[in-house]
């Protein structure tokens, strides 16, 4: 990381400065000079990186607790160009805030031209406060979980600065991000929450899909199409519950966390044969880059504890002939803790009570299958 050259950000010469010189900033790492050499090491990532002098001057001036502006006014008493300055101190900021190594003390006064949505998940109701310019479409990623008239648990504040958008929780930076992660980067900030303080005693990494009363648990590694196949058995006539993850309660219990699916660019195709709405959706972007659409439900069901009935495990595959094959307790539970979570990071005795009391109840599966209808067609016929 050089930190000297800006980019074209379609701005007037200094107005991205003009933005950055408006906010206090605190560094979030610690630099060193080795054999000649300026190092760099970001303390909440543990990622290194290597300064160009100018740049490591310009951090150590930040780190004095001068201003941007201040900053500035020092270069130039050294001889340096008051626009090449300029120059320097932008980029830098860019570079610095893209990769978390800078972060805003606190956010700006919500103004009258912030969006304010108030959202409830499982244990947990929120208000979001997006700037005017950039909450739509991005707020419609959670239009399906608004509510009114709820005490608010937490409040997190979205915060324009120059290319980058910074959320705050109850007025302390968490992030940054592009414009194009903003949903990916809130949904993941109210799952974290959900977490962190939701009374529950197990997160499960599974799909739930709802059928007269009773909850459908797709179980899989990462790829395996749990997010494809909740949507093709939503299509189906299953009720949505959730793609990703489920919360165990004490007594056995299912209970959905219910975002919008983030359905990845190569299912798009698949997805477009059952909803074809997601051709319109709007393109975000994970932190990893990977493009995604939300698919908003349009009628999930209420978060509220449901007994589970079918815990099935996924085994995709090209070529192969499909088969729905009853599995032993051991498999269950093992499909069900792979991925899982615990509040305190490990398994309490309810807990494990309540894995327990899903073996003795749940008819437990292993779905191998290439053809979505067919899978849709198995498990329809299973859960009766």
């Amino acid at each position: 990381m050089s930190s000297h050259q800006t980019r074209n950000t379609g701005r007037s010469p200094g107005s991205l400065l003009a933005e950055f010189a408006a906010v206090d900033f605190a560094p979030q790492g610690r630099l060193a000079s080795i054999r000649g050499q300026n190092i760099l090491l970001s303390l909440s990532r543990g990622a290194v990186f290597s300064l160009n002098n100018t740049a490591a001057d310009i951090w150590r001036l930040l780190q004095e607790g001068l201003t941007v502006e201040a900053v500035s006014d020092a270069m130039v008493a050294r001889g340096v160009d008051a626009q090449e300055a300029r120059n320097y101190i932008e980029a830098a900021l860019q570079d610095w805030e893209r990769h978390g190594l800078i972060q805003p003390l606190s956010p700006p006064t919500p103004a009258e031209t912030y969006l304010r949505q108030i959202v409830a998940v499982p244990g947990l109701c929120a208000a979001i406060l997006y700037p005017a310019s950039i909450a739509f479409p991005a707020a419609t990623a959670f239009q399906h979980l608004e509510v009114r008239d709820m005490g608010v648990d937490v409040v997190f504040h979205l915060v324009e600065s120059g290319e980058r958008v910074h959320l705050f929780r109850d007025g302390h930076w968490v992030v940054s991000c592009s414009r194009d992660e903003i949903p990916v980067v809130v949904k993941g900030q109210l799952m974290t929450e959900v977490l962190r303080c939701g009374e529950y005693e197990l997160a499960l990494h599974a799909a739930a899909l709802h059928r007269n009363g009773r909850t459908l648990l797709l179980c899989g590694n990462p790829g395996s199409g749990k997010t494809t196949l909740a949507l093709a058995l939503v299509h189906a006539g299953f009720g949505f519950a959730a793609d990703d993850v489920t919360l165990l309660d004490s007594a056995g219990q299912a209970i959905g966390l219910a975002f919008a699916p983030a359905v990845k660019s190569g299912s798009w195709p698949i997805v477009r044969e059952y909803f074809p709405e997601i051709s319109k959706a709007p393109v975000y972007r994970r932190p990893d880059r990977r493009r995604v659409r939300f698919l908003v439900p349009d009628d999930p069901l209420p978060p509220v504890p449901h007994p589970i009935d079918w815990v099935v495990l996924l085994r995709r595959a090209q070529d192969v002939d499909p088969s729905l094959q009853v599995v032993a307790a051991t498999d269950i539970l093992g499909g069900l803790v792979n991925g899982a979570a615990a509040p305190n990071q490990e398994l309490s005795s309810t807990a494990f009570d309540a894995l327990c009391q899903v073996l003795r109840t749940a008819n437990g599966y292993c779905l191998t299958y290439s053809n979505l209808n067919d899978a849709v067609e198995l498990l329809e016929a299973a859960c009766q």
